[in-house]
Order: structure tokens, then sequence, then C-alpha cells
């Protein structure tokens, strides 16, 4: 199969006024957003319905996406996902035992906008040299006419609102009488996966909920979980998470948990040229030297902690920027990178297994 007999034509312009032809596959309209890379690469299912690229334009650095096809209820999320994916080739006879589908049929049903023919590596070291900025993904044609209105509306952009913002429901998934309540900003679902393979019920809760409503089930534990915010205000996530702070429960912080409990630690968020993101980001592990290789999708990190209330415990191995935090003035941790969720020998980072030892505590 052909894939570029009768693609229609689409082109990515980015903020700095440049123009990149390529065809189109999976949703078909117009799209503005992040324009970022990600050097996973597999797991692009989970990578593109990821909450931490709700307003991404994803660069793919791997050439093909869709080898291996997509499996039905294997999304990190339903309700959000990245809003285009630019890609050198996509594979329309994708081979694997499990699949259910192509991705660009999955692309379409998602609403995902999709660039390809695209030479991503001259993409890429663009945002690694430059940093990310904005673009947009047309499907008409870029001409000296219409350029600077299009260029226009792209610095115009703002950034979408999170999802999690509107969200009012809980979810409950029982496993036993031991509890941990999820605080929602934009949760993956291998957090609640690997929480509930290690025998504890979650109650993911809306960001809205206050700390009182949430120790109102008694969980014995807290997990703080997101990605992505914008430009959202967070004030009132911040006293929320201040005062479950006062609990005494142990309290674990993921992605943008880590950059909230950092904040309120003393630290200040700060945004990165080109962010980490991918499966093969090195961390070493300050109190054992270890290093070991961790996935990461975040453009922003957690910077000048007070040392009275917390203490780095990881950072990246290349860039040495803060990956972990340890919290002296409670029972808590936190982490940039995304945790490993296997149970066993293939869990190399330690995080679940140090918060179960917070909660025996």
């Amino acid at each position: 199969m052909d894939i570029y007999t009768n693609a229609q034509r689409a082109y990515l312009l980015l903020e700095d006024g440049s123009v990149v032809k390529g065809y189109s596959v999976g949703a078909k309209h117009d799209v503005f957003g992040e324009l970022v890379f990600n050097t996973s690469v597999v797991g692009f299912q989970q990578l593109l319905t990821d909450p931490a690229n709700e307003n991404n334009l994803l660069v793919d650095t791997f050439p093909m996406l869709g080898n291996y096809g997509v499996v039905e209820n294997e999304d990190d999320l339903s309700a959000a996902h990245a809003r285009a994916v630019i890609v050198r080739d996509w594979c329309p006879t994708p081979s694997n035992y499990k699949m259910t589908g192509r991705i660009d049929e999955w692309m379409e049903r998602k609403d995902i906008v999709g660039l390809f023919g695209v030479d991503t590596r001259a993409l890429t070291r663009k945002l690694r040299d430059h940093g990310v900025q904005k673009a947009m993904i047309t499907h008409k044609e870029i001409t000296e006419e219409n350029k600077a209105e299009l260029l226009e509306a792209i610095r115009a952009y703002d950034c979408v609102a999170p999802y999690w913002k509107e969200k009012n429901e809980m979810e409950i998934t029982p496993v036993s009488d031991r509890k941990v309540v999820v605080m929602d900003l934009g949760a993956r679902a291998d957090v609640v996966s690997a929480l509930n393979a290690r025998g504890f019920s979650t109650i993911v809760v809306p960001s809205t909920m206050s700390a009182e409503e949430m120790l109102s089930h008694e969980p014995e534990a807290i997990v703080i979980c997101g990605g992505y915010s914008g430009k959202a205000d967070l004030s009132k996530e911040l006293d929320t998470i201040a005062e479950l702070q006062k609990s005494g429960k142990a309290i674990l912080g993921i992605g943008l948990g880590h950059q909230l409990m950092g904040i309120l630690a003393g630290g200040k968020i700060e945004k990165m040229k080109a962010g980490h993101r991918g499966a093969n980001c090195p961390v070493t592990a300050l109190e054992s030297g270890r290093t070991f290789v961790s996935t990461q999708n975040h453009g922003d990190i957690v910077v000048d902690v007070d040392p009275a209330k917390a203490t780095v415990t990881h950072i990246n191995a290349n860039d040495k920027t803060c990956e972990g935090l340890s919290y002296k003035e409670f029972n808590g941790m936190s982490v940039q990178f995304i945790p490993e969720c296997e149970l066993g020998r293939r869990n190399f980072d330690g995080v679940y297994e140090a918060f179960m030892n917070m909660i025996e505590k």
C-alpha cells in the first residue's frame, strides 16, 4: 500500500516563520499548540494519550509510527491527548497479535491530527538547539499572501486549559480495604494500575475537592499526580496540598504534583529550553549513587527549593536538574519522572517501593 497515494497535503508553520511540508494522516482539521519532540521508540499509543501532551504538537524522533498497531483500552487516558503528531512515516500494515486497529483509524477516532513525510531529524535539531515554540498544522497551502495572517494567529494562540480543571467526578477502583486517594491533576492510568497491583484500592478525586473531603475517605496515603497545567490558576490546588501535608498521611507527588509540592517547599518552576521527553532519560539517585533510565514527559523543572524544607533525592544525569525531593516537614516524597509501574526486577527506580515503606511507618 502506497501511503502517499491520494494523501492530502498539509503544512507545519512554526512561530519563527519556518514552513514544513508533509501529508495528512488522522484527523483533518487545523490545529495550534506547542511544538515539542519525544525520543521514545515504542509506546506511541500511551504517549499520544498522556495528559502531559494535552497542548502539544508532538515530533516523534523515531522514523516510523504505528508499526505494531493500536490496542483497545491501552490508552494512558481517554479524556486527554496530544493535539497532533509529526512523523517521517506511518505504517499502514501493522503486525501485532494483540492489535485491534491501525494508527490512522485510531487517530481519527481520537481527533488527533497527523503530519507525515517530514524530515523529523532536522525538525528535532531545530527544537533542540533553539527551544520549543508555538506552531500550527494547516491543510491550506501557505502562501506569501496568507503567511503573515497565520503567523499572527500562532503568536496570539494561548495554550488550552487542562481538562482536569473541569472534572467533577470520582473514579473508584476497589481492590482491598486499604485505600489511596489520587488527586487528579491529569493522572495517568499506569499510576492507578501500579497502586492497584500493590494491593490498594484507589479513589481518583477531582482537584476541586477539598482536603477535608479527600481525607473523609480515610485513605492510608495520598498521591498527587499530573502532567499539564497550561496557564491555569493553581492557587486552590496549592492550598489543598498544603492542607493535605498537615494530615500525617504519606504523600507521593508525580509530575505536576512534584512541581506543586516543590513550590510549597520554597521552590520555583522554571521552563526548560527543550524539555525532557522520552523513555531513555538517565536519573541518578543521590543517596545510592545509582543511575537508572527513566521515562519522562515534561517541559518545566523545580529549582531553588528551601533546604530546610526539602532535600533533593534525584537529579538528571545529563543536565543535573532536580528529579526528586524528600520533604522534612511531613511524610512525603515526589519525583518529576514517571515511576516504573511493573512489580519485581524490572522496577528499577524503586519509587513505589519507597512510598510503600513510607505508608508502613
